[in-house]
C-alpha cells in the first residue's frame, strides 16, 4: 500500500535564520516526518546532505540514516548527526528527504526534499561547538 508522503521537517527550526548556535547543533538536528501512517516493520531512510553554502548546491557531508518503525505510528523522528556531519560546515544549509521502504512489499516511495539554512556561529563571529 502506498503513502502520500510529506516533506521532512525541522522542528527546531527558526525562521529566517533555520537552524543556529542557539539550538544546539552539536547535539544533533531533529529531522521529524508527521502526519503520516506508518505501519510496524516500514523502513524510513533519510538522505541528509549538508552544503557549504545556503541554496544546497556545495555538499561538504553526507549521509543516510535507516529508521526501522516498530509499532504503527504517524510520527518518525531522526537525528543528524554532529560528529562527519554537521561539523563539517560552519554556515551553509542541510537538505533532507527520505524513502519509505512498506513492511507490506510494495514498492518503496520518496518525498520531496527539505532545505534548511544552518550556522553554528554566534551573531558576534564566535563559532559554537561542543566545547564552547
Amino acid at each position: 500500500m502506498s503513502a502520500e508522503l510529506d516533506f521532512p521537517e525541522f522542528p527546531y527550526e527558526e525562521p529566517p535564520y533555520g537552524i543556529t548556535w542557539w539550538q544546539k547543533p552539536w547535539n544533533g538536528v531533529l529531522v521529524r516526518v508527521d502526519q503520516i501512517p506508518f505501519n510496524a516493520g516500514d523502513e524510513l531512510t533519510f538522505h541528509v546532505t549538508v552544503c557549504s553554502d545556503v541554496h544546497g548546491q556545495t555538499s561538504a557531508a553526507t549521509i543516510q540514516g535507516v529508521v526501522s518503525i516498530t509499532a504503527d505510528t504517524t510520527t518518525v523522528d531522526y537525528t543528524i548527526p554532529w560528529d562527519g556531519v554537521l561539523d563539517a560546515v560552519t554556515e551553509g544549509s542541510i537538505t533532507v528527504f527520505y524513502t519509505l521502504t512498506p513492511s507490506d512489499g510494495s514498492e518503496p516511495t520518496t518525498s520531496e526534499g527539505a532545505i534548511v539554512q544552518y550556522s553554528h556561529r554566534q551573531p558576534g563571529g564566535a563559532v559554537c561547538g561542543p566545547d564552547s
